[in-house]
């Protein structure tokens, strides 16, 4: 392939991406799950890409995107995740008793919108859909009563289509992200 092939494109080295995530996240740090990959410049990249399309951009606002990774870090018992994201929301002024609640699963706060609070609800559902599934013997139904009510509640959200499948996108990330969080057993007190 010719260097002139669109189709070909070079990947950033891993620094100029660690510059690009320290800039983009305001956090004044780049995360532990992103300097493991130091030497893997082209899935630091991918992660960071996936990363920064779902969540820094897209319609639905980064707090509540944030918000759902409490919500999926919870269910998936993910410290490290949980952690950088409690860290995160405080540095964007939210409080810390909604956080709080947030964390342990009370989205009744006045100050969360009516689709917020429901945004939530679709996000712990989906997380207890997912783990219904992966614990279920094929003829257990439950996973399947689980996925349909989750549906339910997404179609019920005053969300257009590309903000749902925003959602449904930035809960399958921080799945996918406290997955490999707990398997490498990334410290939360080492964001």
């Amino acid at each position: 392939m010719s260097a002139l092939d669109p189709s070909v494109r070079s990947t950033p080295s891993a620094q100029q991406t660690f510059d690009q995530i320290e800039r983009e996240l305001g956090a004044g740090l780049v995360p532990r799950i992103f300097k493991l990959l130091e030497d893997q410049p082209v899935l630091l990249a991918h992660l960071w890409g996936q990363f920064r399309a779902v969540v820094l951009q897209g319609q639905l606002p980064r707090i509540l995107k944030e918000m759902i990774g409490l919500v999926v870090a919870g269910a998936t018992h993910c410290d490290y995740v949980r952690g950088v994201h409690l860290h995160s929301l405080t540095l964007q002024g939210v409080d810390a008793e909604l956080l709080q609640a947030v964390s342990r699963g009370d989205y009744t706060a006045d100050d969360l919108s009516r689709d917020a609070r429901g945004a939530l609800r679709v996000a712990a559902s989906a997380t207890a859909t997912r783990a219904a599934y992966q614990s279920s013997a094929t003829a257990d139904p439950a996973w399947q009563n689980l996925r349909t009510s989750t549906a339910q509640a997404l179609d019920s959200l005053d969300l257009d289509a590309q903000e749902k499948l925003e959602l449904v996108a930035t809960i399958a990330l921080f799945e996918q992200i406290c997955t490999v969080a707990n398997l490498l057993a990334l410290d939360p007190n080492q964001p």
